[in-house]
């Protein structure tokens, strides 16, 4: 189990700005401290490359041999260790083995279970990282580099020594009769990795001076919209002061009334977590209940007018004189008007867009809720009762919310992390969500927009002179991967005869027929066809879009029978398992006696999700590089987002990427077969686009 094997662990230095932390291994500030490793035949050794306590570095020729005499290569978080060798020119086994992946996979979807080397082997009850030895001085500030040598290399020890002991103990478990169906699970998740190296290592080249355009263009859009939004709220609000990053203000804009008590509106509208962190139920009432119990919880708001304060005659501070007649050294906030300046006279009219909570699920703890989804189908309520200010409102607050996401999320964080060459290397996590979908950070590329109208995408190009960016996405693989696992009958004859389901929903959504859909209307309805799939039963929504819901179902029978049957296992074993291997836990999943099961609409979405974005689309991604290195492409794998892969594309290389990513993504099938032992007859398929930069892509013909 240990033979030929090296574990290791890396110790580096790091870049604080901004409260932030990079410890990339493409930051050329960042050295490499000192490397630890042990195997059988050596034990334990170190090198030290980068210390201010040893002013000549040791030599990389050790390391290198040890790693050269070695068939895989063991770490916990390897890719972080694994991009900073790399980096710096050592060459690695061909296999690494990651045992913080290895800790994901075994606690099966379970991500409140801590997969910290340190949390694992406590867990696991083996040798013990030694956190306490510098924690502390790396909080302050102090890095590697700089705490006493001894302590860096008595730290660096116990890390590779309790590596090793958690990979030993993982390989045991994984010979375990209930843990053997995931071993496809760890060499895909394993083989994706060293995908997820490659991209990061490559990176994504940026047109500063294009993202520059789109930041002026989003911000000059949010000006107005505010601007627009201000005068909305003087018209309905009257001088009554609004902040609209405030709910509990936002609540009172849109539903004309504020919580009386919270602690009264908490206990009766059910808000809070369980102790597993869930949220609460919201509370089963009738529609008079439901409106009775809004008018007791919460009340009207009105329209104001602003006088100036005569107590701190507008200031909103006033000064207090002490006993001995001396004033107080600092201004007291004006007890009258809480420091506004001005009192705010109620008139008669009620104020806000008089729009009504739907049901008790809107309840929150500032009243009722103005999210995303929720504002949604208010926008959908005004438009029906004909009031174009309410939509207008809401139409605008919905954008503001969107661009403040682009800016905050894609645009700054853009610009904070790429390098002087204008390329940035966005970190992949593997292990965070529950399905194993990925996600990213430094920025978060994973929940960019899908449109190809999304502007931040203009700002991604090739490096390379008449290069462009091809990306190949998969066509409605949620659907047909629902299709798959359920055997629904009609859903394969409906792939089989190249019905456009997104075009199909789209056309119940907006109420037109399906040739008169237009493609954002159908990349927009695609939401609503992923609901069902996901379990949504169209709660809340419009009647038409509820009646969708209902149908969707009558007509799929084969897929709401294969919901019934996950259910009925969890309730019976507590898990679901999906064709690679891959297993989720429930843990006290119950049955109602309305037929209902909680956690119903996880049950029935990880299944499809992880089985789409999680093992079909990251083997695909594995198949691009096995072909890209073989033929020693100049091209560029730089990202895999939803269901696509990207790739910057050589002017020499278009016919050849194409080709591969064909294969890759298209042709799956028998590799699905070799490495899951399953089978299916739906086909899967795959668009091209392709264009100078992300954003203004253009469909190409696959033959």
């Amino acid at each position: 189990m240990l033979n030929n094997i090296i574990v290791l662990d890396c110790e580096t230095t790091v870049q604080r700005f901004d409260g932030l932390i990079d410890n990339s291994a493409k930051n050329p500030l960042n050295k490499l401290v000192a490397v630890g490793w042990w195997t059988q035949e050596h034990g334990y050794e170190y090198s030290v490359y980068f210390h201010n306590d040893q002013a000549i570095s040791d030599s990389r020729e050790l390391l290198q041999k040890r790693l050269s005499s070695a068939d895989i290569a063991v770490f916990h978080n390897a890719k972080f260790d694994v991009l900073q060798l790399l980096e710096r020119g050592f060459v690695l086994p061909e296999k690494v083995y990651c045992t913080m992946i290895g800790e994901y996979i075994f606690n099966r979807g379970q991500t409140q279970i801590s997969k910290s080397l340190k949390a694992t082997a406590e867990r696991r009850m083996v040798t013990l990282k030694k956190s306490d030895l510098v924690d502390s001085l790396f909080k302050q500030g102090v890095g590697f580099e700089q705490i006493e040598l001894p302590v860096v290399l008595e730290y660096l020890q116990a890390d590779v020594l309790s590596c090793r002991d958690v990979y030993q103990d993982q390989q045991k478990d994984l010979l375990a009769v209930h843990n053997k169906g995931l071993k496809p699970v760890f060499d895909l998740m394993m083989d994706m990795m060293g995908f997820l190296v490659e991209i990061e290592r490559n990176g994504i080249k940026i047109n500063m001076e294009e993202l520059l355009k789109v930041e002026e263009e989003f911000l000059q859009e949010k000006n107005e919209i505010e601007k627009r939004l201000k005068k909305i709220i003087e018209e309905i609000m009257g001088d009554t002061p609004i902040n609209l990053h405030s709910g509990a203000d936002l609540c009172a804009v849109v539903y004309s009334r504020r919580v009386k008590d919270r602690d009264l509106h908490r206990d009766v509208w059910n808000i809070g977590v369980n102790p597993q962190g869930k949220p609460l139920p919201p509370p089963r009432m009738s529609d008079s209940n439901f409106v009775k119990q809004v008018r007791a919880t919460t009340q009207k708001v009105y329209k104001t007018i602003a006088k100036k304060c005569t107590a701190c005659y507008g200031k909103g501070t006033i000064q207090k004189i002490k006993k001995n007649g001396e004033p107080w050294k600092n201004l007291t906030k004006c007890p009258v008007c809480s420091g506004e300046g001005a009192m705010y006279i109620p008139q008669k009219e009620v104020a806000g867009l008089k729009l009504a909570p739907l049901s008790p699920r809107d309840a929150s703890i500032h009243g009722f809720k103005t999210d995303k989804i929720t504002l949604g189908k208010l926008l959908y309520r005004a438009n029906e009762l004909e009031r174009p200010l309410a939509a207008e409102f809401i139409e605008k607050i919905i954008r503001l919310n969107a661009i403040s996401t682009y800016l905050d999320s894609f645009v700054v964080g853009i610009k904070r992390w790429t390098r002087s060459n204008n390329i940035i290397y966005p970190e992949f996590n593997q292990c965070q969500t529950r399905t194993g979908r990925l996600s990213s950070t430094r920025p978060n590329f994973q929940n960019q927009p899908k449109s190809q109208k999304f502007p931040v995408r203009k700002a991604i190009v090739s490096r390379f002179e008449g290069g462009s960016i091809v990306e190949f996405d998969y066509s409605g693989l949620e659907f047909r991967v629902a299709g798959i696992l359920s055997g629904d009958k009609q859903i394969e004859e409906d792939i089989l005869h190249g019905k456009d389901i997104h075009k199909q929903t789209a056309s119940i959504i907006y109420k037109k027929d399906v040739e008169d859909v237009t493609k954002d209307e159908r990349q927009k309805s695609k939401a609503f066809t992923f609901a069902p799939l996901y379990g949504g039963m169209g709660a809340n929504e419009p009647p038409h879009v509820r009646q969708y819901f209902k149908e969707f179902f009558e007509v799929y029978k084969g897929l709401a029978e294969w919901h019934k049957k996950l259910k009925e296992e969890v309730i019976r074993s507590g898990l679901v398992t999906i064709p690679s291997g891959r297993q989720f836990r429930f843990n006290n999943v119950q049955a109602f006696r309305n037929g209902r099961v909680s956690n119903s609409t996880q049950i029935v979405n990880f299944p499809c999700q992880s089985f789409a974005t999680a093992d079909i689309v990251p083997l695909s991604c594995v198949r691009a590089l096995r072909k890209f290195k073989k033929f020693n492409l100049k091209s560029k794998l730089i990202l895999t987002v939803h269901d696509s892969i990207v790739v910057d594309t050589h002017p020499s290389e278009e016919i050849h990427v194409k080709k591969i990513l064909t294969w890759a993504m298209r042709d799956i099938k028998t590799e699905i077969k070799d490495r899951f032992n399953y089978e299916f007859s739906i086909p899967l398929d795959v668009e091209m686009s392709m264009g100078k930069d992300w954003m203004n892509l253009s469909e190409m013909p696959l033959d």
